[in-house]
């Protein structure tokens, strides 16, 4: 019984990573979000998952951004770093080129030109 209840899961995750791979490669706009509240906090492993669907790092990245912006009517002012762009940004650590998990790693969130976040020292 557990065994089926397994295959039933990894069944329905690799119909859902083909059918965002199917959306991406047809040119579909991906907004990230998650449930906050209902879901663990750390966001790594939806990157990780988007990554295996054959996301490059820069469509997640768009997912988290531009693509937000554009889909509700900000992109004149959010989602890029660009000289009359709100200065909101997130310092990770480590290379998410190389390891997409690293988008989860926060170092820092600057919100206006102010640290708001600073992860503890490890």
């Amino acid at each position: 019984m557990r065994h089926g209840r397994v295959s039933v899961q990894e069944q329905a995750l690799q119909e859902a990573l083909a059918q965002v791979r199917s959306w991406a490669k047809a040119g579909g706009v991906i907004l990230f979000g998650n449930d906050l509240g209902a879901v663990e906090y750390d966001p790594s492993e939806e990157y990780e998952l988007m990554s295996r669907a054959g996301m490059n790092f820069r469509q997640v990245l768009a997912s988290l951004t531009t693509a937000p912006a554009e889909r509700f009517g900000e992109a004149s002012r959010l989602g890029r770093i660009a000289s009359g762009y709100l200065g909101d940004l997130v310092v990770v650590d480590g290379d998410p080129t190389v390891n997409i998990r690293a988008l989860g790693a926060i170092r820092y969130t600057i919100r206006d030109g102010r640290i708001i976040y600073q992860a503890s020292p490890v």
